[in-house]
Order: C-alpha cells, then structure tokens, then sequence
C-alpha cells in the first residue's frame, strides 16, 4: 500500500499547471505554457493576417472583374434604361414648363388683340353708319 502513494512519483498536477510542454493543457511549467501559447498565437494570428490579405486582394480583384462584366453586359442596358427614363421624365417636365410660360404670354396678348379686335370692330360699324 505505501507503493501507491510514493513522495517520489511526480506530483499531481493543479489545474493551473501545464502538463507538458507545448501543449499548454498539459505542461508542468505554467510560465512556459504561457510563453508557448503566446508564441503560437502570434504565429496564427501573422498566418491568418497573411492569408487575409492575400484573401482580400484575391476577393477585390474578382469583385472588380465582376462589376466591369456586368457594366458592360447587362449593367449598360440596366444604365440605358435609366437615363432613357430620366431623359423623358425631364422632357416631360420641360414640355410642361414651357407650355405654362407660353400660356402665361398668350393669355397677356390675347387681352390686348382682343381688345383691339373689338375696337376695330366698333369702328368699323361705327364708321358706315355715321357717313350714311
């Protein structure tokens, strides 16, 4: 029975302890883990920076590729399309603008060729009867 409970025999370790060196969940020496964890870390964290930027360069240049196909196939008729509309929406609105203005000048003349009108023709009646 004292066989199993020998003061030689490695200790239990704690929680806090590291078992084994480079794992950190299973080494003894908790500030070598530490050290170990840390420097894996930055390791992963340098190689997914790295592959991110390649990543993002690599997404970039497939979107670019992308908006130029488009704008040159379906995107140009889609363009197309719009500025068709806006083109007669504004056409519309110009069309109306200057019938107003036009209007609002007619309506100014034809009181004064109205006004004449109906002088000339009292002249005219006027002016037979009064010579007869």
């Amino acid at each position: 029975m004292s066989g199993m409970h020998d003061t030689e025999e490695a200790a239990i370790p704690l929680l806090s302890e590291v078992m084994v060196a480079g794992n950190p969940l299973r080494a003894h020496n908790v500030e070598e883990a530490k050290s170990a964890t840390a420097a894996a870390v930055k390791a992963a964290v340098a190689e997914r920076e790295g592959l991110f930027a390649h990543d993002a360069d690599a997404l970039v240049e497939r979107l670019r590729g992308r908006c130029l196909t488009w704008l040159t196939g379906e995107g140009r008729a889609v363009i197309e399309a719009r500025c068709s509309a806006a083109m007669q929406e504004h056409s519309t609105w110009l069309v109306g603008q200057v019938s107003r203005e036009i209007g609002l000048a007619l309506e100014t003349e034809l009181k004064v060729w109205v006004k004449a009108a109906v002088r000339e023709e009292l002249a005219a009646r006027a002016g037979p009867t009064t010579a007869a």
